[in-house]
């Protein structure tokens, strides 16, 4: 009873705020983007700038994951995930958000200890989940994070060319054909109208690329439990644990490029895929490579700019002063 008298009165204290995203999704994303810049600035600027970039980086974050949530009932549009399913990914993608800030609040609390073993609860919590996805909900490409930021300008178009087209079955999803809206014989084009999801039931399905999709999946699932136990047993910063991850990285992509030949990936699923090729080109950013290699290749560079590109020096030496918190802080390899 004192449940439902709670939710209600949040309900009405969130109702007008509901109302104001709805009918401003331009202003609210501006705002959003303002907050979301905001971390940037603060590093490095004072005391536990570390803490509090990390702490506005995940309130922006989370932010605009309740707005969008918000603007999803509003609109009546529904996340094509069943309930559990859905659950599971908000869960994950809050945790995305606000792992960083976990690590840091626990390494200040505990000391060193605490940061490893929030660090190791975060990835066994991150790793069930996503295997449920994979094994259980089949899901063939996890994304990074679970939900996306939604398109506002997609979602607040009128629906007038999809009304003079059609409209969408409630049970089933299929969209049937408006005779209202239909052209006159020779100008009509009689393929089916596509959905707006994404259904990865209806692309190319092979059982052999399945079985290399879901393993490739599981390895990049598995990635960051394998990683921290090479680190509690050769140390941090060590050859062994970067390299294992990059190997694991290799053979998942390798996997994932033979399916590619009897698959057809969402374009979701090519956009994860894509984001997984360019985090390989990041381990020149990762310790121990960053600390042995990459770092006064890098200094240098940022430096000749600096002094000899025209205004180069206003952008490259903000780099050069955030370069060791950002690499310390994001470019770990325990994280998927």
């Amino acid at each position: 009873m004192v449940l439902d008298t709670v939710s209600s009165s949040v309900l009405k204290i969130i109702e007008p705020y509901k109302k104001w995203i709805i009918e401003n999704p331009q202003l609210l994303s501006d705002v959003e983007n303002t907050v979301q810049f905001l971390p940037y600035f603060t590093a490095g600027q004072f005391n536990n700038s570390t803490f509090v970039s990390e702490l506005l980086y995940s309130l922006s974050n989370l932010i605009v994951l309740f707005n969008d949530l918000l603007m999803c009932s509003g609109k009546r549009v529904h996340l094509k995930f069943v309930q559990f399913e859905s659950k599971i990914k908000i869960w994950l993608t809050v945790v995305e958000y606000t792992e960083a800030l976990f690590e840091i609040s626990a390494k200040k609390l505990w000391g060193s200890s605490g940061k490893w073993f929030i660090i190791t609860v975060i990835q066994i919590f991150k790793a069930v989940l996503r295997l449920l996805l994979v094994h259980l909900y089949k899901e063939r490409v996890t994304k990074s994070p679970p939900i996306q930021p939604l398109n506002r300008e997609k979602l607040n178009e009128p629906d007038l060319e999809k009304l003079k087209e059609g409209f969408t079955l409630k049970r089933s999803g299929t969209i049937v054909r408006s005779i209202r809206g239909a052209s006159s014989p020779h100008m009509r084009s009689w393929e089916s109208l596509s959905s707006n999801g994404n259904n990865n039931d209806n692309l190319n399905k092979s059982p052999v690329s399945e079985k290399n999709l879901m393993l490739a999946e599981t390895l990049y699932i598995m990635k960051p439990l394998f990683h921290l136990g090479c680190i509690s047993v050769t140390g941090e910063k060590h050859w062994p644990p970067w390299l294992l991850s990059l190997a694991i990285d290799l053979l998942s992509l390798n996997l994932i490029n033979k399916g590619a030949k009897d698959i057809s990936f969402s374009k979701e699923e090519e956009k994860e895929i894509f984001r997984r090729r360019i985090a390989v080109l990041l381990y020149i950013l990762k310790s121990p490579f960053y600390d042995k290699y990459s770092c006064i290749k890098i200094y240098s560079i940022l430096t000749a700019l600096s002094n000899k590109v025209p205004l180069a020096k206003f952008l490259a030496e903000p780099l050069k002063k955030y370069l060791p918190h950002w690499q310390s802080t994001y470019f770990y390899l325990w994280s998927s």
